[in-house]
């Protein structure tokens, strides 16, 4: 059921992205105890951001994250996905909580996408609370993850890399950075 939705979703159709996100609501509830149950809140939330949901795409990262704290050999990048939303839609009142998730789940990021984005909120919310000198490093670290060109996987050397450099979110890491 998760794979089907993913598929739906993959055809950015308004319609099919609401039967993706009724498909994995039946996944759910059917399988509740289900491996993928942390995974199929992910895409629950990314369904309801490309409706436009952002409160109920919040509170289906928050189910990814509870389940993978219930079940931590299963995981997701919902810790960074909670983070990145927050910065990008300007969720002020959610940046302890960002912060907070990246604490409890930085345990491993072994490809520099996933670098990338950790640094990125973290320099972002440094810079929006004063903590330039901070935003300025982290916004360095991020940029430092988003320039490299090999994974570090011997069979999977473009795996995790960065591709979207043309966001505004690179474009304050830039600036933050004094480039």
């Amino acid at each position: 059921m998760r794979i089907q939705a993913s598929h739906l979703m993959g055809a950015a159709n308004p319609k099919l992205t609401s039967a993706a996100l009724e498909l994995l609501n039946r996944m759910l509830a059917e399988y509740p105890s289900d491996i993928q149950v942390a995974q199929a809140h992910a895409q629950r939330a990314e369904c309801h951001i490309r409706l436009g949901e952002v409160e109920k795409a919040i509170e289906a990262l928050r189910c990814a994250l509870a389940r993978e704290r219930e079940f931590p050999n299963v995981r997701t990048t919902t810790w960074l996905e909670f983070g990145w939303l927050v910065i990008d839609r300007g969720l002020r009142e959610l940046y302890d909580e960002a912060l907070g998730v990246l604490t409890d789940f930085k345990d491993t990021m072994p490809f520099p996408v996933q670098r990338y984005k950790f640094h990125a909120i973290r320099a972002l919310v440094a810079a929006e609370r004063g903590a330039l000198a901070n935003a300025k490093e982290e916004a360095k670290q991020a940029l430092e993850a988003g320039r490299a060109t090999h994974s570090g996987f011997r069979y999977h050397p473009t795996l995790g890399l960065v591709r979207d450099t043309g966001s505004a979110i690179h474009s304050r890491l830039e600036a933050l950075a004094g480039r």
